[in-house]
């Protein structure tokens, strides 16, 4: 993440598989994580950040304000208390909510936490979202999550699906970008129009999410470029409907990338 009417190209990878068919999520526990003090996560390379506490907040003040039924918000992480510990692992802290929400640094293999062996993933792949808990839905206003290998600054020297396969251990889709992204202008604006779109518009949840982002990190956020993306086990869960959302995990694996590139994106 950096400090700061489109063509949108849409561009899709898919492979195969099916999910049943649930219904309004019966509960929303959510978890927000947020890191802007990243000189306190052991690091002297990577700048501060101005806004991931707003925006998580945002995150939270927009299901607040759509309403929704037995949502809770069961943890607020902010900067030391985002550990390694708390993301890896079948039986991670992310685990024990439905909905996942990340602001802060990040790189081709997932978020930077920080600097130090508290803070470091060393293993991509021992993020397991889903694993023994109920966690579905992830979302990252992060840059860079599903770049291109060739592109990728953390060189892990694996493609898109490669380093994400084992991390989809039951998650329904992972949302981030393809490139860099920016520090939300609005930031209650950007998840209100997300939950707008997903719950009251019948809007998938790849075009929620990919509309919100263009309009309030693009538009209004003034921006050269951006490529919100959107990745899962196939199709049928990056376009699930809130009114027939799966309350099941989905099979492990990752079997579909979904993108729209606007303007210019950095990388």
């Amino acid at each position: 993440m950096k400090s700061s009417t489109p063509t949108i190209a849409l561009v899709i990878l898919a492979i195969t598989g099916a999910a049943s068919v649930y219904g309004v999520p019966p509960y929303l526990w959510y978890a927000t994580h947020s890191i802007e003090y990243y000189y306190g996560n052991g690091c002297s390379v990577y700048l501060n950040l101005d806004s991931p506490h707003d925006e998580a907040d945002g995150f939270h003040n927009a299901v607040v304000a759509k309403g929704i039924g037995n949502s809770w918000r069961r943890y607020n992480r902010r900067d030391t208390e985002c550990t390694a510990a708390r993301w890896t692992g079948t039986s991670a802290e992310t685990n024990g909510v439905d909905f996942l929400f990340y602001a802060g640094h990040g790189c081709g293999t997932g978020p930077y936490l920080g600097c130090n062996s508290t803070y470091e993933i060393t293993n991509w792949s021992d993020i397991r979202f889903g694993g023994n808990g109920y966690l579905k839905w992830v979302q990252a206003a992060a840059c860079e999550w599903f770049v291109a290998e060739a592109l990728d600054q953390c060189d892990s020297e694996r493609d898109e699906y490669e380093r994400w396969e084992d991390c989809f251990a039951g998650v329904h889709t992972v949302q981030g970008h393809r490139a860099v992204t920016y520090e939300y202008v609005q930031p209650d604006s950007m998840s209100r129009e997300f939950w707008d779109r997903w719950v009251s518009q019948n809007n998938t949840i790849y075009y929620a999410w990919r509309q919100a982002q263009v309009h309030w990190v693009y538009e209004v956020g003034g921006n050269p470029g951006l490529q919100p993306a959107t990745a899962a086990y196939n199709d049928t869960y990056a376009y699930e409907l809130w009114s027939n959302a799966d309350d099941d995990l989905a099979p492990s694996g990752m079997g579909w990338l979904g993108w729209a590139t606007v303007g210019t994106p950095e990388y």
